[in-house]
């Protein structure tokens, strides 16, 4: 599979760093959106991205936390997707790095648009023009691995409810670049040793974050 970098995973919604902390207004715009990621931000960079797979498999979840396998409606026994990709620049640079993981959806057409090898999820379900609904579970900092070296990004979690089926939870993790970490009253991100490390998400395969 192309792709080797490690999407981190925020399952809970627990207190940490609000939107309204960071200081760049698209930033912030970004986090809470309630629409297509992949639309925002091709607006931001005035390009069309592409979608790079990462990884796309179908096995049981191992979580440290439960809440997040009640959210889903999913046991630990139960096979989920996981899939990994990555929005990319038409130069090849990821400028989104993104899980997905939950129960295989019960309809075809759903089916096809989250296991999409060429259309960005987002896209997908706009094109077809499926009921959609997002709740926000956490929002904050995470690390970047780049070019030789690991930086604060901003990341965010949150349930896609798709029509009438059960939900997905989707992790988004931002390139720095284009969403700065930077936070009101600090001048700075926080340093990449402070970072709270999320936790993986494996499967019965192994890991997968």
């Amino acid at each position: 599979m192309p792709g080797t970098h490690r999407t981190p995973v925020s399952p809970l919604p627990r207190p940490g760093i609000r939107a309204q902390d960071f200081t760049d207004p698209f930033t912030r715009r970004l986090l809470l959106n309630e629409g297509s990621t992949t639309e925002l931000l091709e607006r931001r960079g005035r390009c069309r991205l592409g979608l790079r797979v990462v990884e796309q498999t179908l096995a049981p979840l191992h979580l440290r936390d439960g809440r997040l396998l009640d959210m889903l409606g999913v046991t630990p026994q139960t096979p989920c997707l996981v899939r990994r990709t990555e929005l990319v620049s038409p130069e090849g640079t990821a400028v989104s790095r993104n899980l997905v993981i939950g129960l295989l959806p019960r309809s075809d057409e759903v089916t096809q648009v989250v296991t999409h090898h060429s259309v960005a999820l987002g896209r997908s379900v706009n094109l077809r023009g499926i009921p959609q609904r997002r709740t926000l579970l956490s929002a904050g900092l995470t690390t970047w691995q780049g070019t030789g070296r690991t930086v604060p990004a901003v990341s965010r979690g949150y349930l896609l409810h798709l029509d009438d089926e059960a939900p997905l939870y989707v992790a988004e993790t931002f390139n720095p670049a284009v969403a700065p970490p930077w936070r009101r009253g600090t001048g700075t991100a926080a340093p990449v040793s402070a970072v709270r490390a999320a936790p993986a998400v494996t499967t019965a395969l192994g890991r997968a974050s």
